[in-house]
């Protein structure tokens, strides 16, 4: 067992640390870049059934997210302290961690399924979903739920793997729910022999298929010691709940306040029409694209920072921090570039749709600009997921959204009539100011101690 973590962890502990992100992070980067794909392959086939079946998804997913807020702050607590006890070669203790982290993730995953399905109908309603769109978007949302314990799964064991150093087992995981999804889209999307066309309810059911089998694929790799020592759910002890609240409490207080404001955002764009919900759609595919960057060295970096504070190696990990922020804004300035001068291909690629082709166009160009400073971002919530102090990041996540976004968007839209323009606008400008005081954070260098070995009281002075 210790020889496989071994190797992992010296992969990531020893030599150039550029090789060590980009290695971690390569993985996860095509990964999901399969998901962007898929994503994008449901936006191409939706908008060539109509505007409400392509808003749908768009009205659906804030309130799926909100869910999965939750299971964001036990996988980065997961992630820190796993990171954190593998730098330190402490192998046993990772593993019944994981345990117990994991009875914790099954747990909210079936709750968060049953409160979604309860409450979904409320929040469309409060929302103003526009009539034609309200009943399809509910009955996306009520399939989504279904599968959402075992998408909880599904991101618990990449976060878990990850943080051991391991990220191409994520990778097969992940892009095996991507292409199982793609395969069946057209294929319930529009019918085949038997099988009716079910237009959004298709798409629906080809996410919720493809997540229950990689779901059940992640748990049988961790029950059958896959990842080098078998993970196990036990019931979770006094000092791990302590490590999953001061850790993950304020990222999944983060996730969920942000999703809370991503709904009002919604409703905001809502309020402007479906045209405007559809061009949110598509334009929002298309950044995904190369936003698939900013995930992989999010968890990549994570899990250099973690490991390497938990072997005593800080300046390592402070440089790791430096570089990881580097390669992101680089990367993402340079796709920007080619998203905005190739925009009129790619919108045509999803929709040609009268006046959603239009707007899609228009958000592309506004939103551009922001991407490399989003990148920035998650890559500092990245060091701060492995170092695990997540207090201050999850702070600035919260008022991106609420302090920055959303009161930009209702006066630049309510007050100043710039339609869609105005929350296309709030959107970069949020992301700019947000990177920014991300990249400050960094370099204050608050979190240059291993919060999760400090807190289980195996931190080494």
């Amino acid at each position: 067992m210790s020889a496989k973590v071994d190797k992992l962890r010296g992969r990531v502990v020893e030599g150039s640390i550029a090789k060590a992100i980009i290695y971690l992070a390569a993985p996860i980067v095509a990964a999901r870049l399969l998901g962007s794909i898929q994503e994008s392959v449901d936006v191409i086939f939706l908008g060539r059934v109509g505007a409400e079946d392509l808003a749908a998804p768009t009205a659906a997913q804030p309130l799926f997210w909100l869910f999965m807020g939750i299971n964001f702050g036990i996988t980065t607590a997961t992630l820190a302290s796993v990171s954190q006890l593998v730098g330190a070669r402490r192998y046993e203790e990772a593993s019944k961690t994981a345990g117990g982290m994991l009875a914790i993730a099954i747990t909210l995953g079936l709750a968060s399924m049953l409160t979604m399905i309860a409450i979904a109908p409320h929040v469309f309603k409060a929302q103003g979903i526009p009539p034609g769109v309200y009943s399809l978007a509910l009955a996306y949302t009520l399939i989504d739920a279904l599968s959402l314990p075992f998408m909880f799964l599904l991101i618990f064991f990449n976060n878990l793997s990850s943080g051991m150093g391991d990220t191409r087992k994520p990778f097969i995981a992940s892009s095996l729910a991507s292409l199982i999804n793609v395969i069946l889209d057209p294929i319930l999307i529009f019918g085949l022999g038997p099988i009716p066309e079910m237009g959004v309810v298709g798409a629906a059911l080809a996410t919720a298929i493809s997540r229950f089998i990689a779901g059940g694929l992640a748990l049988y790799l961790m029950l059958s010691g896959a990842l080098g020592f078998r993970i196990t759910p036990v019931r979770p002890w006094r000092t791990l709940a302590v490590m999953a609240a001061r850790i993950g409490g304020p990222v999944a207080l983060q996730r969920v306040i942000v999703s809370t404001g991503f709904l009002v955002m919604m409703g905001i764009v809502a309020s402007l029409g479906p045209v405007a919900m559809a061009a949110y759609n598509v334009s929002l595919a298309i950044v995904h694209v190369i936003q698939s960057a900013t995930f992989g060295f999010n968890i990549a970096v994570a899990t250099v920072v973690g490991q390497n504070l938990g072997s005593g190696r800080v300046d390592r990990a402070k440089r790791a921090a430096y570089i990881g922020m580097g390669i992101i804004f680089t990367i993402l300035s340079l796709g920007s570039i080619v998203i905005y001068l190739l925009r009129g291909y790619l919108v045509l690629l999803f929709t040609n749709l009268p006046g959603v082709y239009e707007e899609s166009l228009r958000m592309v160009e506004l939103i551009a600009p922001g991407i490399p400073f989003l990148g920035v971002f998650f890559v500092a919530n990245g060091i701060a997921r492995g170092s695990g102090w997540t207090g201050i990041i999850s702070i600035l996540g919260i008022a991106r959204l609420w302090l920055l976004r959303i009161p930009l968007a209702y006066m630049l839209v309510y007050h100043y009539n710039w339609g869609p323009d105005g929350v296309w606008a709030s959107m970069t400008i949020s992301n700019v100011i947000a990177g920014m005081a991300g990249a400050i954070w960094v370099l204050s260098g608050g979190w240059l101690k291993p919060a999760a070995l400090r807190i289980a009281g195996l931190e080494t002075r």
